[in-house]
């Protein structure tokens, strides 16, 4: 098993001293945020502020009882802040929402989300973090083996609005019946009472809400393989520390596969075999 030890991060901090000493009685931290970058801004505040997804396992999990945070994501959050040596804040949210909550400065960052070319016109992403692909669960007796067997007007697929499975579905099944819920789960109660057909979501969120419910219909990956890049999403600023900050981060948070360790824990916490996920899924 791989050691979490964290590595080493040095900042430059030739700007902030520029300001600094530019503003008599200024002190470094107070410089810091006033500079304006994104970096500067976390540690000037002591907070990490990261948004989570209720309902979107193996990726965000809240626990109903005590309203605390788990998933591989927010063990992701929780090391990054760690090697930034502040605080992790984290607000409940939705996913089509978090490019907004980017832009407007709510969180400083959102993890497990898919780039487009519309979403980069407004935020900037990492390097690849996980090399996803889109599945589906249909109902026992639909013939799913292309995704052409689906793009029909009698065929109702359910989908989170806001996702990335929202984005592909009206861009690659537009002649389905679209049903259009909040969230993930709420995707599988469509089908579970029948208000949908099939459900499509990429396969580490489909492999955990099929393990929960095998009965509710048959997981399958139709072709052609449709991949889904999934990334890291920053605020998009003339200053890249961050951004740089993040691929460093990730860079060595792969190449140890740490990131394998957290994706396969938050899947087997949610009772997934390790050994049915498809060929071709990089952590």
């Amino acid at each position: 098993m791989t050691t979490r030890r964290a590595f080493a991060s040095v900042f430059s901090m030739a700007g902030v001293a520029a300001v600094a000493a530019a503003v008599p009685g200024l002190n470094t931290t107070q410089a810091a945020a006033a500079e304006g970058g994104t970096l500067e801004r976390i540690r000037a505040s002591g907070k990490l502020r990261t948004a989570a997804v209720p309902g979107a396992e193996p990726f965000f999990h809240k626990d109903i009882m005590t309203g605390g945070w788990s998933g591989a994501c927010l063990e992701m959050a929780a090391n990054m802040a760690e090697t930034l040596q502040v605080k992790l804040e984290v607000i409940e949210a939705e996913w089509g929402a978090s490019v907004m909550d980017l832009q407007t400065g709510k969180i400083d960052i959102m993890f497990a989300l898919s780039p487009t070319p519309a979403r980069a016109l407004q935020i900037a992403f990492s390097d690849i973090a996980i090399n996803n692909s889109f599945t589906a669960i249909v109902k026992k007796g639909l013939v799913a083996k292309t995704w052409d067997d689906i793009n029909k007007p009698e065929v109702r697929v359910a989908f989170d609005t806001g996702s990335s499975h929202d984005i592909f579905v009206r861009r690659r099944l537009p002649h389905c019946t679209p049903v259009a819920v909040q969230s993930p789960t709420d995707a599988i109660m469509a089908l579970q009472t029948g208000r949908a057909d099939c459900v499509v979501q990429v396969v580490v969120i489909a492999s955990v809400m099929h393990a929960r419910n095998p009965n509710i219909g048959d997981l399958v990956m139709p072709t052609p393989i449709a991949h889904q890049p999934t990334c890291i999403g920053v605020p998009a600023t003339a200053d890249s520390r961050f951004l740089t900050f993040v691929n460093n981060w990730l860079l060595y948070s792969r190449s140890e596969s740490i990131v394998q360790e957290w994706m396969y824990k938050a899947l087997q916490e949610n009772h997934v075999d390790i050994a049915s996920l498809p060929a071709g899924l990089e952590f």
